[in-house]
């Protein structure tokens, strides 16, 4: 766990320029990275109106708040890669949506629960920054491919 958090301090940057840079969906939506660290993740997205769902209550899109659980799920699972060349992708993932979203930023947290040779399992949580109250709660299972896998 120890070379994994200085792992962590030393590729900071790679990870934030991964989500928010080299990620074209993430870049279009405006994600942000604001903290990582191994097996978490933090992102925020700045509100827009092209985000609005609901025009006559002005509430927030369903969709974002599914993509804000699915990409910091898959920031924190990241966090668990060993190699440039593994791969990540997301093969099962279940949003629960719990009150209506503002048009206001959004805040996603994402918490590693297990993490196999194989298989990351995450759950996160989509809030407003005005409140803290939960929004949205997800959870995912994402598959890796490693090109060194540890042994467990």
């Amino acid at each position: 766990m120890r070379f994994l958090l200085k792992v962590m301090e030393q590729y900071q940057q790679i990870f934030i320029q991964v989500i928010e840079e080299m990620i074209p969906f993430n870049k279009f939506l405006g994600f942000q990275l604001e903290e990582i660290r191994a097996g978490f993740a933090k992102i925020r997205v700045s509100f827009r109106e092209e985000f609005i769902g609901d025009p006559r209550n002005r509430r927030l899109h369903g969709g974002l708040s599914a993509t804000l659980i699915d990409t910091v799920g898959g920031a924190a699972a990241l966090t668990t890669l060993t190699s440039f060349d593994d791969q990540i992708a997301t093969i099962d993932m279940r949003v629960d949506y719990l009150k209506p979203a503002k048009a206001e930023d959004l805040i996603a947290e994402g918490q590693i629960l297990r993490s196999g040779n194989r298989i990351v399992v995450c759950e996160m949580k989509v809030y407003q920054p005005s409140s803290k109250e939960i929004i949205a709660a997800g959870k995912a299972v994402y598959n890796v491919i490693r090109k060194n896998p540890k042994s467990e």
